[in-house]
């Protein structure tokens, strides 16, 4: 929600997946949660991170961390237990 109390495009475009998100939770809980990128323009502040960069940062995350490439991050990677445990904290 914005400082006036409102809601942006792409605040209501996420809350609708949301809310998509949670019926495939209840009725389809074999499917996983749809994730879709906002589409519409919302003013940004510089030096902040778009879209795009936060697309490059996790694959970035991803090709380092990820070092038995199963596409996900685990202790099975070669992560010390410490640097593991800050990143579910941050990202779980």
């Amino acid at each position: 929600m914005n400082g006036d109390g409102s809601l942006n495009a792409c605040e209501v475009h996420d809350c609708v997946v949301l809310c998509e998100n949670e019926w495939r939770a209840e009725y389809c809980p074999e499917s996983e949660d749809l994730f879709c990128s906002c589409p519409y323009y919302v003013a940004e502040c510089e030096g902040a991170w778009n879209c795009n960069d936060i697309s490059n940062i996790t694959v970035e995350v991803m090709n380092y961390y990820d070092t038995n490439y199963n596409g996900s991050i685990d202790l099975e990677d070669e992560i010390d237990s410490e640097h593991y445990e800050v990143l579910v904290d941050y990202c779980d």
